[in-house]
């Protein structure tokens, strides 16, 4: 059996649609734990009422918090074999368990990601394309100083452009990822809101656990393009000020004795998803959301200008991992 836990990633709103489509399309037998992270009480009241049918779900009030702490909080409480990590603006489409749950059959198999698409959001572009297939850790030599660098097969491809296998990849996202739960329990899991899944990635190599990814299995998330409202906004700036992405960072450098090529570009991805997201909250179109954004980016940048030595970093990389 497999335990599904939902829990906010970047806003509030889209929780009730993860929900339905999770009942939609998810065969029985399942468990569902609803992670209430501080939920306006008007939506709460919501999930309540579309989990009144339902004698598999409950909803677990942790209160404000980062996803990662409240995973922590609650991985115990989980008795199924596998857990699914479910983020309340991911929707899972048909078809999407059993893919999964052949690959991870294998006891060396630890964590397997379904294929994430994103919908046109704060990168404009296709309606729908591909997030994550595979990703890898590289790392890169600047000036006698080894950083890492995170390289994803295939981004932003359309979905028909992409291989049919099953391959294997460094590390996941939160958008949606099925773990062993055993493993999930046994983890050191780090309260960080950047970096999280490499971090995991790392830990899982180092017990010689496998992560595969599965592209008969489809995960879409919404990339920020639906509108938000205030609360989600609030909890948006909560998970993602700078000083909680400044502190994950020194974190995983105490952690691991290393750090990120270019981390001040970090900074300004937060910063153009906030002026997205207040565009947005003004009820512009998708399009003039970006080119404000990009606008407010050229300017940002003028006053902080991103460190970044290297024209493409990527090509002078290497393979962190054997």
């Amino acid at each position: 059996m497999v335990t599904i836990v939902i829990s906010p990633r970047d806003r509030y709103s889209g929780v009730l649609e993860c929900i339905r489509l999770v009942y939609k399309h998810t065969p029985m037998p399942f468990k569902l734990m609803v992670l209430d992270l501080g939920y306006p009480n008007g939506l709460r009241d919501q999930i309540e009422e579309l989990l009144t049918p339902y004698d598999n779900a409950r909803i677990m009030n942790l209160g404000l918090m980062t996803p990662m702490r409240a995973i922590t909080k609650i991985r115990d409480r989980i008795d199924s074999e596998f857990t699914m990590l479910l983020d309340n603006d991911s929707q899972v489409t048909e078809g999407w368990l059993p893919p999964l749950l052949e690959v991870v059959k294998d006891d060396a198999v630890a964590v397997v990601n379904p294929l994430t698409l994103e919908k046109e959001g704060v990168d404009q572009g296709a309606m729908l394309r591909t997030h994550l297939y595979t990703n890898e850790i590289r790392s890169i030599d600047v000036s006698g100083v080894e950083y890492l660098i995170e390289s994803k097969s295939f981004r932003r491809s359309l979905p028909e452009a992409l291989p049919k296998e099953i391959r294997p990849s460094d590390m996941f996202e939160l958008h949606g990822v099925l773990f062993r739960t055993s493993i999930l329990q046994s983890l050191d899991i780090p309260d960080m809101v950047i970096r999280e899944h490499i971090d995991i990635g790392l830990q899982l190599h180092r017990l010689g656990k496998l992560i595969l990814s599965q592209p008969h299995s489809v995960v879409i998330f919404d990339n920020l393009g639906t509108r938000m409202e205030l609360s989600d906004m609030r909890y948006f700036f909560h998970r993602w000020s700078k000083k909680r992405c400044w502190s994950s960072a020194r974190e995983f450098e105490r952690r691991w004795g290393l750090n990120f090529y270019s981390e001040d570009a970090m900074y300004l991805w937060v910063f153009r998803r906030r002026i997205f997201l207040i565009c947005r909250w003004l009820y512009l179109p998708i399009p003039v959301a970006n080119k404000i954004t990009g606008a407010a980016a050229r300017i940002y940048n003028w006053f902080n200008p991103i460190n970044e030595p290297l024209k493409d970093p990527l090509e002078h990389s290497k393979r962190f991992l054997p």
